[in-house]
Order: structure tokens, then C-alpha cells, then sequence
């Protein structure tokens, strides 16, 4: 499961800069609000179905979930990951530290 190794990158990056914005794709959101209580994630969460998700789905071409960007201080798609498989948090840190 990607979201809780996320958010460890998310408290050893964040006041480096790094924000992280995940957007849920099962539209079932009391099972995605417990979730995220369970795991005591903090960083942003979208809902599909809002206008946020539509700017995922159509700017960036998501298409299947999970799907990984890590976009540079410019703006720019810097890292693309597909899926997310346990020890691909490893290579995502060094990513992180090479945009910071």
C-alpha cells in the first residue's frame, strides 16, 4: 500500500518543500476518510469526481491508479512511476532529494 509509505516521505520532505496531493479513485468516501484516519495521513487528499480530479485525469492522462508524479519547483514532470511496489520508496527519496 503507497499512501502510508507516502506520507513517511512526506514528514522527512515537507519542510523541504515537498507537497504531496493524492487524489482517491473509489469514490467511497467513508471508506477513504477512515482510511486516512487510520493511517494518520496529513497530506492533501482529492476525492474522484471533483473538478481537481478532472484536471488529473485530463491535464496529466491518469489512467489507472496508482499513478506518480513528482513535478519540479518549475512546474515541470521531473518523475513519472506507474503502479508502486514495496522498496519503491527508496528510489522515490532519492528522486525527491534531487529535485530539493
Amino acid at each position: 500500500m503507497e499512501l502510508p509509505r507516502l506520507q513517511t516521505l512526506y514528514e522527512t520532505y515537507q519542510n523541504e518543500g515537498l507537497t504531496i496531493v493524492a487524489v482517491e479513485n473509489r469514490r467511497d468516501t467513508e471508506r477513504a476518510k477512515a482510511f486516512i484516519e487510520d493511517k494518520g495521513l496529513t497530506y492533501t487528499m482529492l476525492e474522484n469526481g471533483t473538478d481537481e480530479h478532472d484536471v488529473v485525469e485530463n491535464i496529466f492522462g491518469v489512467r489507472a491508479f496508482p499513478t506518480s508524479f513528482l513535478i519540479g519547483r518549475d512546474g515541470r514532470v521531473m518523475y513519472y512511476h506507474l503502479g508502486f511496489e514495496l522498496g519503491d520508496e527508496v528510489k522515490m527519496a532519492e528522486e525527491i532529494e534531487s529535485l530539493l
